[in-house]
């Protein structure tokens, strides 16, 4: 015989009656102190390196010049008579200091090295010297080197600026005697975190004039794949850059965000979060484009998959956005000769709503007559795919997969310009 029975025939209905009310009571509580233990978020726990990390995938280029007075600059060891030497000014990192005067020292039948005034004492010293090498990149024309600017405070005791030469390299603006330089202008603070038993290379990106990092508001990375490097690529989901929000990365299995980076305590605090929380399409060759759903500037609602059997270039842009607008005879060009053969173009526009009525004016004016996506319906496009920078264009064939993400170094297929129509008349069917 059951215990409920028991306890009714013994002490009656009513009692019973109470005697389960009281066991819900307690039982409810204890339910939710259950859930809510489950839902607390696991955090893990990782330092700072010791040194900034430059930032190589951002580079700004500085023309040197021939430099042949060097009654102008002293030397605690001066050049050889026979070397090559030409001068500019680096920038210097985000902090108060002038630009650092560099001189690129190229001795003959030797590796060229600069020196760089890195103190601004006006006297370059020996510690000053910076060897070139072409070890890293393997290519006997391009030279690098590392310049590390002193920092009187903070976290960390120098700033360093990634310095690559290109030899026998001339621009339009470039003289003959004239040298390509190419700096980093950004660094990351760069550190390990502990996350499921596994060292996990973060970083972040650091202004030594702010002193502090807030992940909700700078360029930030997660070593996603494990292979203790960071894929700086646009696309890539192991990089983003956040806009007052908090990111969440995929490690492994695992979806983390940075909870705290804090230099003064020298800890990075990491936090658990569901698979739902992770929100970024990820992007990649030959993978399927996510669909989506937008507004375009008809009223109408629309999706991506409506275009499926097309050839489609989806174009992040903006007539706000000067390289936007120079790429759009391109698009003309492009929709003109290749819609017959399966091209469809999908602008995704990112002009604000108030001056929607001007920008159809203006598209129509200029006879640039493919479909266009309004801001407000694809806001979350934009954040998914994490675009921050424009135009971003990407290329998806008849089925629906990326051919193209518009990276010519990694060998796809160019969508820019004139290359932009090469390309097309190369994989669109004749």
């Amino acid at each position: 015989m059951r215990t409920s029975s028991l306890f009714r025939r013994k002490y009656g209905l009513e009692a019973s009656r109470r005697f389960a009310v009281l066991i819900c009571a307690f039982a409810i509580p204890v339910a939710l102190l259950a859930s809510n233990v489950s839902a607390v978020a696991e955090e893990f726990l990782g330092k700072f390196e010791p040194k900034l990390a430059p930032n190589k995938d951002d580079l700004d280029h500085v023309v040197f010049k021939p430099f042949r007075d060097l009654s102008k600059v002293q030397f605690a060891k001066r050049p050889e008579s026979d070397a090559t030497i030409t001068a500019g000014r680096l920038n210097p990192p985000p902090t108060d200091k002038a630009a650092i005067l560099t001189l690129l020292v190229e001795p003959e039948g030797e590796p060229p090295f600069v020196c760089a005034d890195v103190d601004l004492n006006n006297v370059m010293d020996a510690n000053e010297k910076f060897d070139l090498s072409n070890g890293e990149s393997g290519n006997p024309y391009i030279w690098q080197a590392t310049v590390n600017v002193p920092l009187k405070e903070g976290f960390f005791q120098s700033y360093p600026i990634f310095v690559q030469y290109f030899k026998n390299v001339e621009m339009d603006e470039m003289g003959k005697d004239d040298r390509l330089i190419l700096q980093s202008t950004k660094a990351f603070a760069r550190g390990y975190v502990e996350i499921q038993g596994k060292k996990t290379l973060v970083q972040y990106d650091h202004n030594p004039r702010g002193k502090k990092i807030n992940p909700m508001n700078c360029a930030l990375g997660v070593d996603g794949d494990g292979d203790g490097e960071i894929d700086m690529d646009r696309f890539s989901p192991e990089a983003a850059e956040a806009r007052e929000e908090v990111v969440v990365f995929r490690v492994g299995d695992n979806y983390v965000s940075t909870k705290r980076a804090d230099l003064e305590k020298n800890q990075i605090v990491m936090r658990s979060h569901s698979a739902g929380d992770y929100k970024r399409a990820e992007l990649k060759m030959g993978a399927e484009a996510p669909d989506f759903q937008f507004t375009d500037f008809k009223g109408k609602k629309r999706r991506l998959s409506e275009f499926r059997g097309k050839y489609v270039l989806i174009d992040f842009w903006g007539t706000w956005c000067g390289p936007c607008r120079r790429e759009l005879p391109y698009l003309k060009a492009a929709y003109r000769n290749f819609q017959p053969r399966g091209l469809e173009i999908l602008g995704m526009n990112t002009d604000e709503p108030e001056i929607l009525p001007q920008v159809k004016t203006w598209l129509e004016k200029n006879e640039l007559v493919w479909t266009q996506a309004t801001l407000d319906s694809i806001r979350e496009v934009i954040r998914s795919f994490r675009i921050h920078s424009y135009p971003t264009t990407l290329l998806i064939d008849p089925e629906g997969k990326i051919i193209s993400l518009g990276q010519t170094p990694k060998g796809q297929p160019s969508l820019r310009g004139q290359d932009l129509l090469k390309s097309l008349d190369r994989l669109l069917p004749h």
